[in-house]
């Protein structure tokens, strides 16, 4: 369980974004989404509009974007799509985001479907993790566009750049809380994957079992 904060707590996570030191800033904004302070919207959107500017700071811009979503500052939605619509530097936190702000519920996987379509892997990946790091649950159908988007885009040669988290990952990981009458046919298909991640991916998602390897 989340501890309350107090009013003096806050204000100092308030006045941190403001700080001159970069660690300061990101660590409030940390904060500002492990405790959901929703009051801070506007403080955070502001110093991530400024923090923009400092190509340096990207780790803490990651954060600041991280945050906007958690706290479901709407605001911030024609921002975080220009940020995806130019394949920024933060392109996969972005889409994180953008599916966070712009879903009705934990249902809704339309954000997700609009995403994936993409040719980006690390737009494809920010978007899919969202399904596994929120437990999102899409209707039968839903769950059915994304296999065909996914079965039209990734071969099992497909390359995932490094760094990148291949979506592939997410997406099973996803599918193990979901119909397995429908799953299991492309869960199946990697449990002999020459690919270790994919392998170990699919016999956890096979058991119903999330995978550590998206995290």
């Amino acid at each position: 369980m989340v501890k309350k904060l107090t009013t003096e707590e806050i204000l100092q996570i308030e006045n941190d974004l403001q700080d001159n030191k970069s660690a300061k800033r990101k660590n409030a904004s940390k904060k500002i989404r492990k405790y959901k302070l929703y009051e801070l919207g506007d403080a955070l959107y502001k110093a991530y509009i400024e923090e923009y500017n400092d190509i340096r700071t990207w780790e803490t811009q990651e954060e600041m974007i991280l945050a906007l979503g958690y706290i479901d500052y709407k605001k911030s939605l024609p921002e975080i799509q220009k940020r995806i619509s130019s394949l920024d530097r933060n392109v996969a936190v972005s889409a994180r985001t953008y599916v966070r702000l712009k879903r009705e519920n934990l249902n809704d996987i339309e954000p997700i479907l609009e995403l994936v379509k993409s040719d980006n892997p690390q737009l494809i990946g920010g978007a899919t993790s969202v399904l596994t790091f929120d437990n999102m649950t899409p209707s039968d159908e839903d769950i059915k566009k994304l296999i065909s988007i996914f079965d039209q885009k990734y071969k099992d040669d497909v390359f995932v750049p490094q760094g990148t988290t291949d979506p592939r990952i997410y997406l099973m990981s996803a599918m193990s809380r979901w119909n397995k009458l429908i799953c299991e046919t492309y869960i199946m298909r990697f449990l002999n994957s020459s690919n270790y991640y994919l392998k170990k991916s699919a016999e956890l998602a096979f058991k119903g079992k999330k995978s550590p390897y998206g995290e």
